[in-house]
């Protein structure tokens, strides 16, 4: 049995939702991460566990965006707290360590540990318009350019075709890191 699963694909493996219950009490040896997912381990759930969490929780068509899909393509930037992911427009489901973004412009995926990750200038732009501080932008954009992720020209792109909201000072980070 994976170590993540849905309670419907427990339930299909002949586990009873009784049964089920009966692990993620306190005293059992299960833990209830989100809503209809489950860790069937004792130890504590690690920031995989999680990723891999938020996945079956936003649906089979979500990817992992922004620090964490960048961080798992070997890009050096820290972990909010958070786990970013982007999900099809007719999800609707909430949860205060995700931040779901609904997407009609699904990205390129890049499969890695298992997960549904979405291509380096994709996921650098998704974190990136978010953050406030210029500084904060332009390190973002150099650990992806600088880890070999992507080249300056293929965030120039995914900028091109991407939604103009939030990405002013991306724009301009960009422009000051990479003339062109």
């Amino acid at each position: 049995m994976a170590p993540i699963a849905t309670t419907a694909e427990l339930r299909k493996s002949g586990i009873s939702a009784r049964e089920v219950l009966r692990h993620c009490t306190p005293a059992g040896s299960w833990q209830r991460l989100l809503p209809g997912v489950v860790l069937t381990t004792p130890s504590p759930a690690t920031r995989l566990d999680r990723l891999r969490a938020v996945l079956s929780f936003a649906g089979p068509s979500s990817v992992i965006t922004g620090a964490d899909a960048l961080v798992r393509q070997g890009a050096a930037l820290p972990l909010p707290r958070h786990i970013h992911v982007l999900a099809g427009s007719n999800v609707r489901r909430a949860n205060p360590w995700i931040l779901l973004e609904r997407t009609t412009r699904p990205p390129a995926v890049v499969e890695r540990h298992g997960l549904r990750l979405a291509g380096a200038a994709r996921a650098a732009l998704d974190l990136a318009r978010r953050e406030l501080n210029p500084r904060a932008i332009a390190e973002i954009l150099d650990a992806v350019v600088s880890a070999r992720l992507c080249t300056p020209a293929e965030l120039r792109e995914e900028l091109r075709v991407s939604s103009r909201r939030g990405t002013a000072l991306v724009r301009q980070a960009l422009c000051h890191l990479y003339p062109t």
